[in-house]
């Protein structure tokens, strides 16, 4: 592995020991905006169609992104002294017999009356049914459907979207642009937390009828490490079976939508859920360029910068608007803009005169729109220890700023980071958000690594065919490449390691913008 090449490739950086260098992107803006701008339009191009994982497109993306880490200079950090590590993916689902949904003594019909979410566990799922509204505990604006609702050893029951926004404060939005809260990962994973045992989703919005309401099983995707039996069911059967109770679903959502307020309730009914489902796997590709630092390798400390580089392909998976599948979902934004970063970033470094006191791991991740699976790989495979990584920089969605603002999730992570940023952030309008949120980097703070999460927030074309190449700020890219530049600077030269802090809640975790769902973000 990359150890074995250590020594050779210290001794080529020691010729060039000099003081002074400054962090700056490169030596020429023109040059820098060039370089951003060949990476995402090649990234995003028709010819790698959306970048889905296990196809065509996104071998070619992996291939260009290897190109440059030679060209730059980096050791090969992959399998078999290569710069790629093969990642297994899954890439479909099938139903498999022995899947049934029973609602209070009635066998409901698959396919037609409820149907599995394809990021569902395979188990099962009995228990009294418990109404969570729209099933979002959102915290830092007082609004909790689960406050006072007991769902521990429960099935939640929780509608589709999230309720219009009230005012300017509200974290929900209006259709089609609904926010992070509305994703249907998210609806599970916090379900989850509260402790649920399983979560049925119904559709009370839409003007669809029976089945239509039904997503379809290629459409949700994802890991199914949730330990969550998940479900959707007709609002048809639903109400019917909720009217001999004397409840209507439809008028908790309404007096939910008016008020903004909770109406969870128990449903007096009891549920018997089991999926089975087999995944369909594919291979992927990490793609991992190693720069040395002026210690060994096998000795000294290192820095992670990731960013992954695959997108939704042509939709049927991930999209947020259904009419669109079959479309080339381009993921300019999400995420050639941070691989182009990523790049960069290496690119730059590789031409400091002097190493860093410590070595820069870039890694290129696979398969995140599905699942983090490219970066849950690599915390079991490192290209050097975790446990001589201080921190762990993500690039997802980094290309839309407006007004010099940027967000950076994980700040909380390391009780030194808020220093560090003010400074390194002087230039920009730096948002910092306390929680983990939802990307690679959560694969590294489940490792007790702490992590920073750099991003310009989700837009009209997030996960849509929209989200091409020229709508990107690139001059903004560049501002966030100074920051992260002088972030990186600063804690490699810091002998001291950084003060890794857990946060105390699952709250921590809540992913502050719909940046890639690890979610299966089809809200």
């Amino acid at each position: 592995m990359v150890t074995k090449l250590a020594a050779s490739a210290l001794s080529l950086f020691v010729l060039f020991l000099l003081a002074g260098w400054t962090p700056k992107v490169p030596s020429s803006a023109d040059s820098s905006a060039a370089e951003l701008t060949g990476h995402v339009r090649f990234l995003s191009s028709d010819e790698l169609m959306g970048r889905g994982v296990d196809t065509a497109g996104i071998h070619q993306a992996r291939d260009y992104i290897g190109e440059q880490f030679k060209k730059y200079g980096l050791l090969p950090g992959g399998d078999g002294a290569t710069y790629f590590q093969g990642v297994e993916v899954v890439t479909g689902a099938k139903l498999k017999e022995g899947s049934e949904l029973t609602i209070a003594d009635l066998r409901l019909i698959p396919d037609r009356q409820w149907a599995p979410l394809g990021f569902s566990a395979s188990g099962k799922a009995d228990g009294e049914l418990v109404f969570v509204g729209y099933g979002i505990t959102a915290e830092d604006y007082g609004y909790d459907d689960y406050a006072g609702a007991d769902v521990k050893g429960k099935i939640a029951v929780v509608l589709r979207y999230e309720p219009p926004p009230k005012n300017d404060r509200s974290p929900f939005r209006k259709h089609p642009k609904y926010s992070r809260h509305a994703a249907l990962r998210t609806k599970a994973d916090t379900a989850r937390q509260h402790g649920a045992v399983g979560m049925i989703l119904v559709d009370h919005h839409s003007a669809e009828e029976g089945e239509k309401q039904l997503i379809p099983l290629r459409r949700t995707l994802g890991r199914s490490d949730l330990g969550l039996v998940v479900a959707q069911i007709t609002r048809e059967v639903l109400d019917k079976a909720l009217a001999e109770k004397g409840i209507s679903l439809g008028a908790l959502k309404e007096k939910i939508d008016r008020d903004e307020r909770p109406a969870s309730v128990p449903l007096g009914l009891r549920a018997s859920l089991e999926v089975q489902i087999e995944k369909v796997t594919g291979k992927g590709d990490n793609v991992i360029g190693v720069l040395p630092g002026a210690a060994p390798l096998s000795q000294g400390e290192h820095i992670i910068i990731g960013a992954h580089y695959d997108h939704i392909g042509l939709g049927y998976y991930g999209t947020r608007d259904g009419s669109t599948e079959g479309q080339i979902h381009h993921g300019a934004d999400d995420n050639a803009s941070g691989t182009a970063l990523l790049l960069l970033l290496a690119q730059e470094l590789s031409r400091r005169p002097d190493p860093l006191p410590v070595s820069v791991v870039f890694v290129a991740f696979t398969g995140e729109e599905l699942g983090l699976y490219g970066s849950r790989r690599y915390v079991i495979r490192p290209a050097l220890s975790l446990r001589s990584a201080k921190i762990m920089i993500n690039l997802d969605m980094v290309g839309r700023m407006k007004n010099n603002r940027l967000m950076v999730a994980g700040v909380d992570t390391a009780k030194e980071f808020r220093g560090i940023l003010n400074q390194a952030g002087s230039a920009l309008e730096v948002e910092m958000r306390p929680g983990v949120a939802r990307s690679d980097h959560v694969s590294f703070y489940d490792n007790n690594i702490s992590v920073l999460h750099f991003y310009t927030g989700v837009h009209e074309d997030y996960h849509r065919p929209t989200d091409t190449w020229e709508k990107l700020n690139v001059e903004g890219i560049e501002k966030i490449s100074r920051v992260v530049l002088i972030t990186v600077e600063k804690i490699a030269n810091d002998r001291e390691p950084l003060t890794f802090v857990r946060l105390p809640s699952p709250s921590g975790m809540a992913r502050p913008t719909p940046t890639s769902p690890p979610q299966a973000p089809n809200p």
